[in-house]
């Protein structure tokens, strides 16, 4: 048997997540998706010069800058959204709102707060700057200018851009679905009261929750007990439904009811690896069904947070179409000491990282305390001291 290193398995599993087709959605579902092509403004933005202040719309060569104002006559006024623009004559001056449109004649605007009106004339006593508080056609974006890249998630900050810039609607990489399957005759219902012997089955939950947090969909198909006609009938429906990959928790152990592994063989699904060298994930498979990728994890729900981050979200990511499906490992100091019951193999552990001014520091999470980090332990040191550097990849959850 071919135990892999977690390197070698996240290359081969990208290699095997191919980007899905693209889709077309409206403006108001796009936040969060990626962008199957470069998404360009199809007219400048703002598409008209327009005041960045509420004064008064000039021509510089009237102004002097001098001691003494400059009587203007004023002829009318924009406000914001007006379309019929008067021009601005010689020694006129035009009342301008914030972000109303810039009139003919007019290179300048001066803000009220530098002139004094007196009926129909005002007197400015500003130097002559043409484009001032003025924001210019195609400030923000020219035409054809990219606004998101290919392969990258649209932002809400991307919105208001790609609103203003012509379009209503964008072309998008599918959403994947993963169909969940957890196995264990010892697994319950949330309704259900567990006896002795028997837990609630949390995975489920879990599952779909970072699957949702990764932009993808699941397809939750319940609980099987550790039978293998079941568990085949079950994976079974799962690939041939329309998820475009399945995750399975439990059943992967060296024991008599880990059934796991002579499922997938009985369904003729093609193990690209079934060991790891790492913990936990030593007993995990990722297999393939039809170019289908189908994950088999272990049970404990600690395990199964970890392996999710390290092997099937660049998956997902990969499917839709990420440029980096997998980020690079950071360092972090650590805050705490660590020792590990077993060494020989790579460790991850679930941790709390923190950002501290430049530096990025990191502890073990506690029992039962949320993670954002998880620590890539090396596979010949059983005790880290406090202040040591380690690598830890950051879960979608770390902000700082």
């Amino acid at each position: 048997m071919v135990i892999l290193s977690l390197a070698e398995a996240q290359r081969l599993i990208v290699g095997h997540s191919s980007a899905l087709a693209a889709e077309t959605v409206a403006l108001e579902e796009a936040t969060g998706r990626i962008a199957a092509h470069a998404i360009k403004a199809v007219r400048p933005v703002p598409a008209f010069a327009r005041s960045a202040m509420d004064g008064y719309a000039v021509n510089s060569r009237d102004l002097t800058g001098g001691a003494e104002s400059v009587s203007l006559r004023v002829t009318g006024e924009i406000a914001a959204g007006a379309t019929d623009l008067p021009r601005v004559a010689r020694k006129c001056a035009v009342a301008i709102m914030t972000g109303g449109a810039l009139p003919a004649g007019a290179d300048q605007v001066v803000p009220f707060e530098r002139c004094q009106r007196n009926r129909d004339l005002v007197l400015v006593n500003s130097p002559p700057r043409p484009g001032n508080f003025i924001r210019a056609r195609g400030t923000d974006l020219g035409a054809k200018q990219t606004i998101v890249r290919t392969g990258t998630r649209i932002e809400p900050q991307h919105l208001p851009l790609l609103a203003e810039s012509g379009l209503p609607q964008v072309s998008v990489v599918t959403r994947p679905e993963l169909a969940i399957i957890c196995t264990g005759s010892e697994l319950l219902d949330t309704v259900e009261t567990p006896e002795a012997g028997q837990i609630v089955g949390g995975n489920r939950f879990l599952l779909a929750s970072l699957i949702k947090g990764a932009g993808a969909t699941s397809r939750d198909l319940g609980l099987v007990a550790d039978d293998c006609g079941r568990i085949v009938a079950l994976l079974k429906e799962a690939l041939h439904g329309p998820s475009q990959g399945v995750i399975t928790t439990g059943g992967m152990g060296p024991g008599n009811y880990d059934l796991l592994p002579q499922a997938f063989a009985k369904l003729g699904i093609r193990p690209v690896y079934t060991a790891l060298a790492v913990r936990p994930g030593r007993s995990t498979m990722f297999g393939l069904y039809n170019n289908k990728p189908v994950f088999a994890l272990p049970g404990p729900p600690p395990a199964v947070f970890l392996l999710f981050h390290e092997l099937v979200l660049p998956a997902l990511r990969a499917m839709q179409g990420q440029s980096r499906p997998l980020p690079p490992l950071v360092r972090a100091t650590l805050t705490t000491p660590v020792t590990l019951k077993k060494t020989g193999l790579l460790n991850l552990k679930g941790a709390v990282a923190k950002r501290n001014g430049k530096n990025l520091t990191v502890r073990p999470a506690r029992k039962n305390e949320p993670a954002n980090a998880i620590i890539h332990l090396p596979p010949s040191r059983k005790h880290l001291l406090a202040g040591e550097d380690v690598s830890l990849r950051l879960c979608a959850s770390a902000f700082f």
